[in-house]
């Protein structure tokens, strides 16, 4: 009440000034909050720390204080995906810094919701990206946008959990900050957009031929409308990516596909380190990470709902896990067990959880380990336009060149090595749609003589091949991917089966995935046809 009076005492004293004193001078207004530049969002933001670093680092704080621009923002655990000498190396080289800190940048605003209706966009560096939207996701190239629509005074930011790469030959390139603020990305009038697939692939002929067609993608999801998030940033998935002692826990969510899972629930995650994972039986891991349900069912089994802090696990003597069977509690000294693990110091907090690191992995009483694959099993079904095939077979980890030391790969690798692709491939993390030697055997001799004769014509054929950073499950369920040669890789996902290539046109030839191999942070995937880059000439 007294507050009411207040402000009808104030309305009284504003409507008739001479009460105030007769001068009637006006009351003065309280200021209103500043609004912040894109530059001053990136560097208050704790969560942007190293891209802000980045900024500095290449000179742009200034830009991204006037104009008018759109930033595609990744965060710290979008920068802890990155190797850290590719980091390194990228922060020590101001050309190469600056080229992919501007291929986050669109000259003028644009909403989430103009960038959901668009199929691509034109980056400050001079590059295109890619727009997708899949289940609600948007996808900018390989990156998924966490959080929409962070208005700044000269412009929007949108968060992202990916670094994004241009073009390995456009990266190279010097970039010049952009001169003007004109929006050079516009949304279609429809909803409906056009996208250029790739050309059809050669199964056999004495040619190298490119065919461009177009299809239609209509978004029919409206996700995010200004001021909205897509995910809460700072998830537990976030925290995970962002320390590298779960590098191996983090590899093994996304191929169980839990991330969802941890980005949009509350839980308790009693995480084992790498040094866990290292004290398996090598060949038990195998198995249960060649099972996704089985690997699902593991790593359940070390997730508990609801938010719980050191003192709840001092209190308790048992919780329900996830998976459905029970976890033991217990104090030896003062520390927590969990069954037989100890957990490793303080919990690291989530915007929806708690993450306990723990030093053995946990096994469920009722795990059944599957028996030993013998070989992908494979399901053929031929057509003019298309093979098929179930759903990829996950080999062991290994390092990048070691996996593509496979007997299947030697034309590939030997390839590889001639256009001086080793070290771009292991200086940061990549999937690769790997051509198997029978694949190259489908290329006409006279076309793999050309390209073995043109240094530049065989690195942009393999780069085509290759794709930043690590796409799995769900990421492969996306109309598109940016290669790192620069053209659109066209997929498909139905039920199992996934396709890469033109599938599209009339004629189109899809090259099919017939297994994955862990490598590293990498990935490798098995295809039984070359593909060749629309810009191939």
């Amino acid at each position: 009440m007294k507050k009411q009076t207040s402000f009808i005492t104030l309305s009284l004293m504003l409507a008739t000034p001479a009460l105030a004193g007769g001068a009637g001078a006006p009351v003065a207004r309280p200021a209103a909050t500043p609004c912040k530049s894109i530059a001053q969002i990136v560097m208050s933001d704790p969560n942007f720390s190293t891209l802000a670093t980045a900024i500095e680092a290449a000179g742009l704080g200034q830009t991204l204080m006037g104009g008018q621009y759109t930033v595609f923002a990744p965060t710290n655990a979008a920068f802890a995906k990155l190797p850290s000498d590719t980091l390194a190396m990228a922060l020590n080289d101001a050309a190469m810094l600056r080229s992919i800190l501007l291929y986050h940048v669109v000259p003028g605003k644009v909403s989430a919701k103009q960038v959901m209706g668009m199929s691509s966009g034109k980056t400050a560096q001079g590059s295109s990206f890619l727009v997708s939207v899949s289940g609600g996701k948007v996808m900018i190239d390989n990156a998924t946008v966490t959080k929409a629509d962070v208005m700044a005074c000269n412009g929007t930011v949108h968060v992202i959990d990916t670094v994004l790469m241009p073009a390995m030959s456009v990266a190279a390139q010097p970039a010049t900050a952009p001169a003007a603020p004109a929006v050079t990305v516009s949304a279609p009038a429809a909803p409906s957009v056009d996208i250029m697939s790739i050309p059809a692939m050669p199964m056999s002929g004495g040619t190298m031929t490119t065919t461009t067609t177009t299809t239609t993608t209509t978004a029919t999801t409206e996700a995010t409308a200004t001021g909205s998030e897509m995910t809460e940033s700072n998830t537990l998935y976030d925290m995970i990516v962002a320390d590298e002692r779960f590098s191996t826990l983090r590899d093994l969510i996304s191929d169980a596909e839990l991330t969802d899972v941890l980005i949009s629930n509350d839980y308790t995650i009693f995480a084992p380190t790498n040094e866990a994972f290292e004290g398996v039986d090598p060949d038990q891991l195998a198995l249960i990470a060649s099972n996704p349900e089985t690997l699902k069912q593991v790593l359940l089994y070390h997730v508990v709902s609801g938010k719980l802090n050191a003192e709840d696990l001092k209190a308790g003597t048992q919780l329900r896990s996830a998976e459905g069977t029970s976890l033991d509690l217990s104090m030896d000294g003062s520390s927590v067990m969990v069954n037989t693990a100890m957990i490793d110091g303080a919990p690291i907090t989530a915007s929806n959880g708690n993450i306990f690191a723990i030093n053995e992995l946990l096994l469920p009483d009722t795990l059944v380990l599957p028996d030993p694959p013998t070989g992908a099993e494979v399901m053929t079904e031929t057509t003019a336009t298309t093979t098929t095939t179930t759903a990829p077979m996950v080999m062991n980890s290994a390092s990048l060149v070691e996996a593509l030391s496979q007997p299947q790969f030697s034309t590939l690798l030997s390839l590889v090595q001639k256009a001086d692709l080793v070290g771009a491939l292991t200086a940061t993390d990549v999937t690769v749609f790997a051509p198997t030697n029978d694949a190259f055997a489908k290329v006409p001799q006279a076309t793999l003589d050309a390209l073995m004769a043109d240094p530049a014509k065989l690195k942009q054929v393999l780069t085509y091949h290759v794709v930043a950073g690590r796409v799995v499950d769900d990421g492969l369920k996306v109309s598109q991917l940016r290669s790192l040669e620069g053209s659109s890789i066209d997929l498909k996902a139905s039920g199992a089966t996934y396709l890469v290539g033109n599938l599209s046109a009339a004629n189109a030839m899809g090259s099919t995935i017939s297994a994955r191999t862990n490598a590293g942070n990498s990935v490798i995937y098995t295809i039984d046809m070359v593909m060749l880059p629309p810009t191939l000439k």
